[in-house]
C-alpha cells in the first residue's frame, strides 16, 4: 500500500484547495483522484483540455476503451468508457466515460488517478488469498469467477493493491495482495403465461400472469418478452440462503417447486399477487417509457424472491441468485410483505442501474461503484460528545466486527478526523426512489399510487419523502448531507456511530455505525427530481423553482434516466451526477423549460455547477 498524499493536498490536475476547517471544510475525491465533469457546464477550452488528457492517457495505455455504444435516443451521438489501468491492473472506480457527437467529445464524466507508482505484482495468488480471507472470516468461498486484482483506493488518498473476492455471504471482500489481509468489505446487494386474477395486500384486485404447468400454475410471466418469475421461499431461511449465494453465471439452481404456484389460477397469497404483477408493471415502464427491455436491457430472466423472514427489500448483484445473474428479495414490514410497488420498482431499478453502467464500463459484475466514491474530507481536531472533549487522535469508536463490538481508533489526518459518506450509494437509492415512484404515476390508471412518498402504501407508514424530505428526517441540500466519521484498525476501515450534519456533529450512537448514510442522503437529489417537475421552495437553501408540472414529467423521466444509463461514470457522487442531470438536460431539452426546471433544481438543493469542489 502506497500513502499517495494528504487530503489537504492540492490537486496538480485541478489546482484546487481542500481547506480543512471542520464545518466549513471544502472537500474533492482522494488526492491523486481527480473528478472530470466536462460539457454543458463547463467551458469548451476546459472541455477540450481534459478530451486531451483522456486521448493521451489512451494512446499511453493508462486508458483502455471498455466499450463504444451508440446513443439509444439521439442520432450520430456514441457513449464511449475508458477504463484506468496500471501495468494491466484495473484501478477500481477510475475511468471515465466520454460522449460523442459526430466523433467530437460533448460531455466527459469520470475519475482520475493522477500519479500511481504502486508495485502491480503480488505476492498472493488468487487462491491464498480465498485462504486468507476463510481464516479472517470463517466464510467459505464461493461458487464462482476467482478473485480479480485490483488497486484500490483508500479514503485517505492512499491505494492498495488487493483482490477482490466474492464469498458464499453474498460480500465482497478486498484482501491486500500481499499478506491477504481484508481492507474492506461490502454488500454484494443493495437493501431495500395465462392470465389469472388475485388480491393483493391493500385487498385490490390485480391480474397475475402466470404459466400453466403439471397440474397447477406457476408464477412464471412468459408473455413479456424478459420472463418474470416469483419464487416462493415460504420462510425457508435455509433454502434462501442457498439461492442467494454466489454461482456459476446463467448456471440454473431453482427448481420447479420453488416457483409461486397455485391449483385454480385464483391466486389467493397476496405477496405472490403483487410481487407477480408489481414485476410486470414495473418491466412495462421501463420498456415503454425508456426502451428498456428487463433488468439488464436485454430481456434477461428476472426473480423475485417472496415470503421471507427478512425485514427489508435487497436487490442481489453479480453471480448471485438462482442462476447467477442476480435476484430480488422481498421480505416483511411489521406483518406486511414488502411488495407495494414503489419497493418492487425501487430494488428493479438497483438492478438497471447496476446492469446499465456495468454494461459500459468494466462489465456486468462490476456495476456502479456504489459503494467507494465516497467523497471523503476532512473535520474537525475534536469533537465534545456528553460534556467531555475527545481529540481525534486518542478518540476509539465501538465497530460491530464479526458479531462483537470491539473499539477501533478513529482514522485521523494531520490530527483531523476523516468524515465520509457512501455517495455513490446515495445516488443509486436516489434513482430507485425516483423510479420506484415514477412506476406509480405511470401506472395510476390501472390503481396504482401516484405519489412522490416512497411507501406511502405501507400501513407502517412512509419511508422517504421526496416532497419534504425534512419531514422524515432526512437533509434536502448537499451543504446538510449526513456523514461519519472513519474508523480504522487492522489496516480494514469503517464507518463509525459519530455522525455528523452539515460537517458539525449531530450525535453519537454505537448502533449507528458501519452504515454509508447513502439512504439518508439520497433525497437530496430525488428531491431535486421533485423540484423540476412539480415546483417549489427548498426550505434549507429557500431558493424557489418553477417546474415543468405533471403534464411534462414523462420528459424528465427521460432526463434523468439518460443522465444513468448514458453518462454516469463507474464511479460517481452527488456533484457528479447533478452534472450528468445537467448535460442530459441540454442533451434532450436544450433551451427548453424542462432544461431550466433540471437547472434550477439542482441549484435549490445545493448542487450548482462546480459543487465538486465543495
Amino acid at each position: 500500500m502506497r500513502k499517495a498524499s494528504r487530503l489537504a493536498y492540492a490537486a496538480a490536475f485541478t489546482g484546487l484547495v481542500m481547506l480543512a476547517t471542520g464545518p466549513d471544510v471544502r472537500s474533492q475525491p482522494p488526492p491523486g483522484a481527480v473528478a472530470v465533469s466536462a460539457g454543458y457546464a463547463t467551458g469548451v477550452d476546459e472541455l477540450r483540455r481534459w478530451d486531451a488528457t483522456v486521448d493521451r492517457m489512451t494512446r499511453t495505455g493508462e486508458l483502455v476503451v471498455m466499450s463504444r455504444l451508440a446513443d439509444r435516443n439521439l442520432p450520430g451521438r456514441e457513449h464511449e468508457y475508458a477504463a484506468q489501468f496500471l501495468g494491466g491492473v484495473p484501478v477500481y472506480g477510475g475511468g471515465v466515460a466520454r460522449q460523442l457527437a459526430r466523433g467530437v467529445t460533448v460531455s466527459l464524466f469520470g475519475t482520475l488517478h493522477e500519479g500511481l507508482d504502486i508495485d502491480t505484482s503480488p505476492a498472493l495468488s488468487a487462491g491464498d488469498v480465498l485462504t486468507r480471507i476463510e481464516q479472517q472470516t470463517g466464510i467459505g468461498r464461493a461458487t464462482g469467477p476467482p478473485p480479480q486484482l485490483i488497486i484500490l483506493p483508500l479514503p485517505d488518498g492512499s491505494y492498495a493493491l488487493t483482490y477482490r473476492a466474492e464469498m458464499r455471504d453474498a460480500r465482497i471482500y478486498f484482501a491486500d495482495a500481499m499478506d491477504g489481509a481484508i481492507v474492506h468489505a461490502v454488500d454484494a446487494f443493495d437493501s431495500q403465461t395465462a392470465i389469472g386474477i388475485g388480491t393483493g395486500f391493500r385487498g385490490d384486485r390485480k391480474k397475475v400472469v402466470a404459466t400453466q404447468a403439471i397440474g397447477r400454475f406457476e408464477a412464471r410471466d412468459q408473455l413479456r418478452p424478459g420472463e418474470l418469475v416469483t419464487l416462493d421461499m415460504d420462510f425457508d431461511a435455509e433454502r434462501l440462503a442457498a439461492l442467494l449465494e454466489p454461482g456459476e453465471f446463467g448456471v440454473r439452481r431453482w427448481t420447479a417447486s420453488d416457483v409461486a404456484g397455485d391449483d385454480d389460477n385464483e391466486w389467493d397469497d397476496p405477496a405472490v399477487v403483487d410481487l407477480q404483477a408489481h414485476m410486470g408493471w414495473t418491466y412495462d415502464y421501463f420498456a415503454q417509457r425508456h426502451g428498456w427491455e428487463g433488468v439488464n436491457g436485454n430481456n434477461r430472466r428476472v426473480f423475485g424472491l417472496v415470503n421471507n423472514a427478512v425485514q427489508n427489500a435487497y436487490a442481489y448483484y453479480g453471480w448471485t441468485g438462482p442462476e447467477g445473474t442476480g435476484a430480488f428479495v422481498f421480505g416483511q414490514r411489521g406483518s406486511e410483505p414488502r411488495v407495494a410497488l414503489h419497493t418492487v420498482a425501487h430494488e428493479l431499478m438497483h438492478g438497471v442501474t447496476y446492469q446499465s453502467v456495468g454494461q459500459r464500463t468494466m462489465g456486468a459484475r462490476w456495476g456502479i461503484w456504489t459503494n467507494f466514491d465516497i467523497g471523503a474530507r476532512l473535520g474537525p481536531r475534536s469533537i465534545t460528545h456528553e460534556g467531555r472533549e475527545h481529540a481525534c487522535e486518542d478518540t476509539s469508536f465501538e465497530i460491530r466486527i464479526q458479531g462483537e463490538w470491539t473499539p477501533v481508533p478513529a482514522w485521523c489526518e494531520e490530527g483531523r478526523f476523516i468524515l465520509a459518506s457512501y455517495q455513490g450509494s446515495a445516488v443509486n437509492e436516489a434513482y430507485s426512489d425516483i423510479f420506484g415512484v415514477s412506476v406509480g404515476f405511470f401506472h395510476e390508471d390501472a390503481g396504482a399510487t401516484g405519489s412522490y412518498v416512497y411507501g406511502a402504501d405501507y400501513a407502517a407508514g412512509p419511508i422517504r419523502s421526496l416532497e419534504d424530505p425534512r419531514s422524515r428526517a432526512h437533509p434536502d441540500a448537499y451543504a446538510h448531507r449526513y456523514e461519519f466519521a472513519l474508523a480504522r484498525g487492522d489496516r480494514r476501515w469503517y464507518f463509525s456511530g459519530a455522525l455528523f450534519a452539515g460537517g458539525r456533529l449531530a450525535a453519537w450512537r454505537q448502533d449507528s455505525c458501519c452504515y454509508g448514510a447513502h439512504h439518508w442522503n439520497s433525497p437530496i437529489l430525488s428531491h431535486a427530481f421533485y423540484l423540476a417537475i412539480e415546483g417549489g421552495t427548498n426550505r434549507s437553501t429557500g431558493l424557489s423553482v418553477e417546474g415543468v408540472g405533471g403534464a411534462n414529467r414523462a420528459l424528465m423521466e427521460r432526463i434523468f434516466f439518460r443522465a444513468m444509463a448514458e453518462l454516469m461514470p463507474q464511479a460517481t457522487s452527488l456533484p457528479q451526477a447533478a452534472d450528468a442531470i445537467r448535460q442530459a438536460a441540454a442533451d434532450l431539452a436544450a433551451g427548453d423549460a424542462a432544461e431550466r426546471a433540471v437547472e434550477q433544481a439542482l441549484r435549490a438543493v445545493g448542487l450548482p455547477p462546480g459543487t465538486l469542489t465543495e
